[in-house]
């Protein structure tokens, strides 16, 4: 005999909520990304991450919430990510940069023009990069300290990191 109020499978669960949030999600995403091929590839990660967790997911009225946290937390990975890739083409630019100059000492000089242009930094960006960099906080817990919004020092981090990156790449060592 046929179970006519049978469960829906997890395959059925996963295509209904594709179908009723990719949209969304991607334009959540989308609007925190750059490119659209950024925001293409993480809202297929999202739906990948909710595909093999979909088992976590025990009300259905919840999953908006759910698919909305995913993005979020993939938005998070992608940007860590980002800054890990960029973090290293700085170092390997500084020091190829400066591999020429045999009789310069790399790490002083590096650690001289980094701290010059620290010191060149307006006292809000040197705060910010210093409690990003050093004390290693999250933005949320910097917005706190420096009675602002954490997108604000998203970008006062940012903004303060490209100027001391320029500075150093500016300033070769000879």
């Amino acid at each position: 005999m046929f179970n006519i109020l049978k469960r829906p499978s997890n395959n059925d669960k996963f295509s209904r909520l594709v179908d009723a949030y990719r949209e969304p999600i991607y334009r959540f995403i989308r609007g925190r990304v750059e490119s659209h091929d950024d925001a293409a590839d993480i809202s297929q990660e999202v739906f990948i991450r909710a595909y093999q967790n979909l088992d976590k997911l025990r009300d259905e009225s919840a999953a908006r919430a759910w698919l909305y946290r995913i993005a979020h937390n993939e938005i998070i990975r992608f940007v860590q990510d980002r800054e890990r890739a960029t973090t290293e083409l700085i170092a390997d630019t500084v020091q190829s940069s400066l591999a020429d100059s045999a009789h310069v000492d790399y790490d002083r000089a590096v650690q001289e023009l980094f701290e010059t242009a620290l010191s060149q930094l307006s006292e809000r960006r040197r705060a910010v990069f210093e409690l990003r960099y050093y004390q290693e906080l999250s933005f949320k817990e910097i917005a706190e300290i420096l009675d602002s919004n954490e997108s604000t020092m998203k970008v006062t981090y940012h903004q303060a990191k490209s100027f001391i990156t320029d500075y150093i790449l500016e300033h070769n060592i000879e």
